[in-house]
């Protein structure tokens, strides 16, 4: 897929990443390929650079708020999550482009190295080449690397449409089930996240900003009004306290249609979020809503 060609005149177009790592010795773990490697984000970037003009996510917010002018044929890179090849790995890609770039992170991962449900699930499905699960959806069977990639995209799809489904109960329970221990944190190039002394030197980059990403990266519409503002403002306090960054950037966690809603929308302006791209593919017009913009996944 040529990604430049998401770039074009009068339109603004906002890059998603999660991670950029070194080459890395696993079955099927990144077969979504979440983590790019090194040299093919370097090649993304110098193909966006030729056809367009990188800005930063606040002089989009600058533009969509006070129609303040962008460059010809504007982009923007943002990454989701917090993963530490953000910082090890892509920031110096990125300060050698000359490339802005914001990282949303999501405050738990940062304060415990913990993973995320799908993460936690994909690497105990690493560990067994066959086995038999009970989900709660029916039972299921993988059998070599070509199943095990359509049980991980068939959970993946399944909780990620169906909010009434705790990924991480379901991460506790396959992980039971394979009998591989519980598994919350791990030091894997895959796995590791920031820590707070990295996201401080991220955010201390002329040409890089930090915004939240959920605490827990739980999917916001899934949760009520009051466990909805707790998640807010745990990850916006420890932003604050543990790195000194204030709003106005977040993303939503999952970013799809059915994550996030008008009252979501709501309790992030309440706590002085201005701007909050989405997950959704496309790109944005210059008369785009701050809290409904598109990104295009880059893989």
């Amino acid at each position: 897929m040529s990604y430049s060609s998401r770039i074009s005149d009068n339109r603004i177009a906002i890059f998603l990443f999660h991670g950029v790592t070194l080459p890395v010795d696993c079955s099927i773990r990144n077969y979504t390929r979440k983590h790019i490697e090194r040299d093919h984000f370097t090649a993304v970037l110098r193909g966006l650079k030729r056809a367009g003009t990188p800005v930063s996510m606040h002089d989009i917010l600058n533009h969509l708020d006070s129609g303040i002018p962008l460059p010809p044929r504007p982009f923007a890179v943002t990454f989701d999550d917090g993963f530490r090849n953000n910082l090890s790995v892509a920031a110096p890609v990125l300060v050698d482009e000359h490339v802005p770039a914001t990282f949303y992170v999501t405050t738990d991962f940062v304060e415990r190295n913990t993973m995320s449900w799908i993460d936690r699930i994909e690497f105990a499905v690493e560990q067994c080449a066959d086995a038999e699960l009970r989900l709660p959806w029916g039972e299921r069977r993988f059998r070599g690397d070509e199943q095990r990639r359509q049980f991980l995209t068939e959970v993946r799809q399944t909780v990620k449409n169906d909010l009434m489904i705790d990924g991480d109960k379901l991460a506790t329970d396959i992980q039971h089930q394979l009998g591989v221990g519980i598994t919350y944190s791990s030091s894997h190039p895959l796995d590791q996240k920031l820590d707070w002394n990295e996201v401080r030197t991220l955010a201390a980059e002329p040409l890089f900003a930090v915004g939240g990403h959920g605490h827990s990266h739980t999917i916001l519409e899934s949760l009520g009004d009051e466990e909805l503002g707790r998640e807010l403002d745990v990850s916006i306090r420890l932003l604050r306290e543990k790195a000194g960054i204030e709003g106005p950037h977040y993303s939503y966690p999952e970013g799809m249609p059915n994550c996030y809603s008008d009252r979501v929308i709501r309790a992030l302006k309440d706590r002085g979020i201005r701007c909050c791209p989405s997950a959704v593919d496309g790109v944005n017009e210059s008369a785009s809503d701050l809290f409904h913009l598109k990104r295009v996944m880059v893989i």
